[in-house]
């Protein structure tokens, strides 16, 4: 496992993740009933070669961009309240990649001290009570168990904050069998994506191109 230390959503942030399946995104490349490679796989690794041709990241779908601001302004009370919560000591990280570097997740925050990661949420009130009443069921599965492959963890807590109404808090311990599956699904994907940038690059095009590219940075 290797941490990148810098801010999640600067530049620098954008350009360690380039080209590298992440695991936010594993949910389109794995189906999180059984682990295996979903449908939308190949449009995801279309995704992640247009970045790596392009040197430079595209832009994602985005939610609401209200809550986006939302979420960023309460991100911080939420660890807090979560430290508090559970008398624990927290570490902020960009990025974490694999030691070959060819997958990597961003967790909110690691756990000093233990083999755990938080998860942390500031919705809108309404799928914060969803939250609290029926926890965050599949959708986030491919993310969290991804998490832990990654990052070499034996656990993540999934931490909903609203500051008017009770935290939604839930421990998704590793699953072993579960993670062996995404990991053979993972190695077929990034020889899918392997594949299509070999493809892309022998028209020569883009190597022309990034050679140009390297002669006005040099310049």
């Amino acid at each position: 496992m290797i941490k990148h230390y810098m801010e999640q959503g600067t530049p620098e942030w954008w350009g360690v993740r380039l080209g590298i399946p992440t695991a936010s995104c594993f949910d389109k490349i794995i189906t999180p009933a059984k682990g295996e490679l979903s449908k939308s796989a190949r449009a995801y690794a279309q995704y992640l070669v247009a970045e790596a041709l392009l040197r430079e990241p595209l832009e994602p779908e985005r939610p609401d961009p209200y809550w986006i601001a939302w979420g960023k302004a309460n991100e911080s009370l939420a660890a807090q309240q979560y430290a508090f919560t559970t008398d624990t000591e927290l570490e902020a990280v960009g990025f974490v990649t694999t030691d070959d570097g060819k997958i990597g997740c961003s967790p909110d925050r690691l756990i000093i001290g233990q083999r755990g990661a938080v998860e942390i949420k500031c919705p809108a009130p309404q799928t914060h009570t969803g939250y609290l009443i029926d926890g965050p069921g599949l959708d986030y599965k491919c993310q969290f168990q991804g998490q832990m492959a990654v990052a070499e963890l034996a656990y993540v807590d999934f931490f909903s904050f609203h500051p008017r109404m009770p935290p939604a808090l839930y421990r998704i311990e590793r699953d072993e069998p579960f993670i062996k599956k995404m990991s053979a699904a993972l190695r077929e994907f990034l020889a899918l994506r392997d594949e299509m940038l070999a493809r892309a690059m022998a028209t020569g095009f883009f190597q022309q191109a990034n050679d140009n590219l390297r002669k006005v940075e040099a310049a």
